[in-house]
């Protein structure tokens, strides 16, 4: 749906895509690989964007609460640790839901997996430097509410379970 309007540009450079599967927290395999792409983060050239996902196989991690509770928040110290708040973590999955957010609002955390996005705080600066250039430009969460509420809630049930196979 083009939510992020700094998505694109990521994903034309430094863009890394990992999968973890059951049993990754536990066996530690989820901490190696946020630590190998916290350090591969650090590393790239700050003149270009660099980002990983981090995508949790469908049922590894339990509902919304499981997950920020859990990876999450692991990823947030691991991040604060060894960054010093350099690399942030924003959450995305199938059930995301805040307090006091429309139930269309919600849907701007939404996605098909549960998935842990990494990013330079950098990239976030120079993207809403550029995005707020523009003084009459509203907030982009604002923006994002917005767009899908005029979709509707039905549509994005509707859309979000053609993501699943469903009709």
């Amino acid at each position: 749906m083009n939510l992020c309007p700094f998505a694109r540009p990521a994903m034309t450079s430094t863009f890394a895509i990992e999968t973890v599967g059951a049993g990754a927290r536990e066996s530690g395999e989820y901490a190696r690989v946020v630590t190998r792409e916290i350090s591969r983060l650090m590393a790239c050239s700050f003149g270009e964007p660099a980002t990983t996902l981090v995508v949790f196989e469908e049922g590894c991690v339990g509902d919304w609460s499981t997950f920020m509770d859990g990876a999450v928040r692991e990823a947030e110290v691991m991040c604060e640790e060894m960054t010093d708040g350099e690399v942030t973590v924003v959450a995305f999955h199938p059930q995301a839901a805040f307090d006091g957010e429309s139930a269309c609002g919600n849907y701007t955390s939404r996605s098909p997996l549960p998935t842990v996005h990494l990013l330079r705080a950098v990239d976030v600066d120079r993207a809403e430097t550029s995005w707020y250039r523009d003084e009459d430009r509203e907030d982009i969460r604002e923006r994002n509410v917005e767009y899908l509420s005029a979709l509707g809630l039905t549509e994005l049930k509707r859309r979000f379970a053609r993501l699943y196979g469903e009709t």
